[in-house]
């Protein structure tokens, strides 16, 4: 690709339904490559830390959150790119009938790809105990115990989502018990499973996803890290079948109407004893899951929230 186009919508605000609605539109019908948010310049997130201004290491989570209150409400303006003239100009005129934004189409040069696409990725500190770095940063001093190199691949999670974070910070922080067997259920980069290796070595991992792309990048997040030689398993649909029929550990981090979909064959591939990690999920959607996932059987232990976005992690009872 000798070069790429950026579509952009300034001074957009749609609900969360229209922009996951739209993102997915880009991506499975005009062929978009990537997709980027911004609200604030830095200059602008300057103003709001002031002499609390952070020249480098990590900021603290409570100064991150205050500058996500900052810009709740207010319209931000959204990138997509693609790989043709022809998938962005499409994409224009699909968002100029649906959208009320400003819109404009940039044409670059691919070797700016890379560049511009990084600057927007940094460590990122679950807690103590776990960090996420991309994978080009080999140079950086982690603070925490253990550490994960992702690269980003096809837009598959790098943790920088808020839900990829709530489900590691669970992990790393409800997991008691040995974990042999464990479930990645619309995995991705694969982002959750290989971070499990890194505190249950012994543990064997199947790694599930729709998108055989997805399990290309998880694969090569797994080389990056020296995992590839760990137990686990890429499948695609067609292979379901080879799925454990129950699984120590269980991580869905979907849509809503999947984890709804999917409600019984989730509870029912959790052991008993096991858990059952799940996101994806809007703040106002948590209430409807927990129902229907506690009437099946489940057993809620813990609710996280960050931004707009919640994880709850369920235990099932010992048989």
């Amino acid at each position: 690709m000798d070069k790429f186009w950026v579509v952009t919508l300034f001074h957009f605000q749609p609900t969360e339904n229209d922009r996951t609605i739209l993102e997915g539109t880009a991506v499975e019908e005009f062929k978009a490559l990537g997709i980027e948010e911004f609200s604030l310049t830095e200059a602008e997130v300057d103003a709001i830390l002031g002499e609390r201004a952070y020249s480098g290491g990590d900021i603290p989570e409570s100064v991150l959150d205050e500058v996500e209150s900052t810009v709740l409400g207010r319209p931000a303006n959204y990138r997509y790119f693609f790989g043709t003239m022809a998938d962005a100009e499409n994409f224009k005129s699909h968002c100029q009938k649906q959208v009320l934004a400003e819109i404009q189409v940039e044409e670059h040069e691919e070797q700016d790809w890379n560049a511009e696409w990084k600057k927007h990725y940094a460590p990122i500190l679950v807690n103590n105990k776990f960090e996420i770095i991309p994978s080009w940063m080999t140079d950086y001093q982690s603070k925490a115990a253990q550490k994960i190199y992702i690269y980003p691949g096809m837009g598959f999670g790098t943790g920088s989502h808020e839900t990829t974070f709530l489900c590691l910070k669970l992990l790393t922080e409800e997991l008691d018990f040995p974990l042999k067997s464990v479930l990645d259920f619309g995995s991705g980069s694969g982002i959750l499973g290989l971070a499990t290796f890194k505190f249950f070595p012994e543990a064997q991992v199947d790694f599930y996803d729709i998108d055989p792309e997805a399990n290309k990048n998880c694969y090569q997040n797994a080389e990056i890290n020296q995992l590839e030689k760990m137990s686990f398993r890429l499948l695609l649909p067609e292979v379901r079948e080879k799925l454990k029929p129950q699984y120590d550990l269980v991580f869905a981090n979907i849509l809503e109407s999947i984890l709804m979909l999917e409600i019984n064959y989730l509870i029912q591939v959790t052991r008993p004893g096991g858990a059952l990690i799940l996101s994806g999920l809007l703040k106002p959607q948590v209430d409807g899951i927990i129902q229907a996932y506690t009437a099946g059987g489940m057993t809620l232990k813990r609710k996280l929230e960050k931004g707009d976005w919640a994880a709850l992690y369920f235990t099932k009872e010992p048989a």
